[in-house]
């Protein structure tokens, strides 16, 4: 008798560190690193390409799995408790990497530390672990937009962009069991600025003038806010007199607050 109490008590304990080791080994957020193939065009102010540059690189990624549950519960309206985590990086972090394969429009290897190379900057995730899934990120990003206009060259200029996700929601509404309660959040802008550029244009009409003014427009800062009918801020041409073209544009110095900014 003692030695059958004594076998079930070994087969329990061996059983419950199967069971613990078995938990433990599905949630394994690594950071790994990942071979990847980098190359960047760099243009002239009307667009024409004049040189591109690439390399391949070690960069991190964050993979793995993570432990997520549903179970009953009586607090939640829908009557489900939801857990959901994801393998993702904790931040990013920048750094500095040097494209040093360059070639020109002809395909022809550049030599040189000029045009040789190129730096660009890069961000890639750090301290991989598991995070709870929904979790709002909405930021604003540098990004190169071109304007482009029928008869003009298109021009490309630093601009901003917002990027990223937000949550959202549908289940039954507490008040009203018969409706649904539904939230929609998205990444939008909260405030914009406003620049005007000039655009040159060969194949204007005669008596037209070569060079066009138009306006665009960009984000000062995002968040996550109700979805709604965003407004397409498209290029929109406004005619000036006695135009001259610009110089060089930078992104600080282009850009002004909007006049109708809340």
């Amino acid at each position: 008798m003692i030695k059958i109490i004594m076998y079930i008590l070994t087969i329990t304990s061996i059983c419950k560190i199967c069971v613990n080791s078995q938990i433990e080994s599905e949630e394994n957020c690594e950071t790994l690193q990942s071979e990847i193939h980098i190359a960047k065009d760099e243009k002239d102010e009307t667009g024409g390409l004049i040189r591109t540059c690439s390399t391949d690189i070690l960069v991190t990624k964050c993979e793995g799995s993570c432990n997520s549950q549903v179970q009953p519960s009586v607090k939640t309206s829908t009557g489900f408790l939801k857990e959901c985590f994801c393998c993702r990086e904790s931040y990013l972090k920048e750094r500095l990497i040097l494209l040093d394969h360059c070639y020109d429009v002809d395909g022809v290897r550049l030599e040189g530390e000029i045009l040789g190379t190129m730096e660009i900057k890069l961000r890639e995730p750090a301290e991989c672990k598991c995070t709870k899934c929904g979790v709002d990120e909405c930021q604003i990003t540098r990004v190169i937009h071109v304007l482009q206009y029928p008869g003009c060259v298109p021009k490309p200029i630093p601009s901003f962009a917002c990027t990223g996700r937000c949550s959202s929601y549908v289940q039954v509404s507490g008040s009203k069991i018969w409706q649904m309660e539904r939230s929609c959040m998205c990444c939008q802008e909260s405030g914009e600025r406003e620049a005007s550029v000039s655009l040159f244009c060969p194949k204007a009409k005669p008596g037209e003038r070569k060079f066009r003014k138009v306006a665009t427009k960009a984000p000062i800062e995002c968040m996550c806010r109700p979805c709604t009918g965003v407004e397409e801020y498209s290029i929109v041409p406004q005619e000036i007199a006695g135009f001259s073209e610009e110089g060089p544009l930078t992104t600080s110095a282009h850009f002004r607050r909007s006049s109708g900014l809340q």
